[in-house]
C-alpha cells in the first residue's frame, strides 16, 4: 500500500505536496473507509466471518478512536486482521482466474482479480455517497467516486501484488503475477 501511495503521492509537484505524516493519515483513512470494509466482504465470501468481524471492528475502532481512521488505533491496540481482497476470495471459493491482462496504473491482473477490485471499490464507495449525494449522481460526482475507487484499487492491489520490476518481458511478469496469486489463494485456504 505504501508503494502505491508514494506513486501518486509523487505525481504532485513540490509546492502541493503534504507532509509525510499527512500523507499517512489519509492512507489510512482510504484504508479504514475503503479497504479494510472490502476486506472483511473478502473474509465473509470465504466463510471465515471471525475475520469479517474483526476487520469491522478494526473499521469501527479506527472510525470513533482514529479521528475517522487518521490514525490507526485498532493496530496499536493489538487487533490485526490480515487482508485479503475479493479476487483471492473468489479463488478459495473456486471461481477461474480467466485470462491475464495488464490495466493502466494498477498493472496485471486476471479477469477476476481486475473485476473484483473495481466493481466492489466502485460499488462500495457510491454506496458510501448516496446519503450525501442521493441516488443519482452528477458526472461530477461520479467522477469523484473514480478517483477515489482508483486509488483504492491501486493501493489495495499494489498491498497484495507487487508491480512488476520495469523491463521484465510480459511472459514472465504474467507467469510470476499467477505464482503469487496462487499463493494467496492457497494461503487464504490454509488460514485456520
Amino acid at each position: 500500500i505504501e508503494e502505491a501511495a508514494a506513486a501518486v503521492f509523487d505525481a504532485v509537484p513540490d509546492y502541493l505536496r503534504l507532509p509525510d505524516s499527512v500523507q499517512a493519515g489519509l492512507l489510512n483513512i482510504v484504508q479504514t473507509t475503503v479497504n479494510e470494509p472490502v476486506s472483511a466482504v473478502g473474509h465473509a465470501i470465504t466463510g471465515r466471518y471471525d475475520l469479517a468481524g474483526r476487520q469491522m471492528r478494526r473499521v469501527g475502532i479506527n472510525l470513533i478512536a482514529g479521528y475517522g481512521g487518521y490514525v490507526d488505533r485498532a493496530s496499536e491496540y493489538g487487533i490485526e486482521v490480515p487482508m485479503i481482497d475479493i479476487g483471492v476470495a473468489l479463488c478459495v471459493r473456486g471461481m477461474d482466474a480467466g485470462p491475464f491482462f495488464v490495466l493502466p496504473v494498477i498493472g496485471p491482473r486476471t479477469t477476476r482479480d481486475g473485476a473484483a477490485d473495481m466493481v466492489a471499490s466502485n460499488a462500495y464507495i457510491y454506496l458510501l455517497t448516496v446519503p450525501f449525494i442521493g441516488a443519482i449522481p452528477t458526472i461530477g460526482t461520479l467522477i469523484i467516486i473514480e478517483v477515489v475507487s482508483d486509488i483504492a484499487a491501486l493501493a489495495m492491489a499494489r498491498g497484495f501484488d507487487p508491480p512488476p520490476p520495469p523491463g521484465m518481458r510480459f511472459e514472465a511478469a504474467r507467469d510470476a503475477y499467477l505464482d503469487h496469486r496462487i499463493r494467496l489463494c492457497e494461503a487464504a485456504r490454509a488460514v485456520p
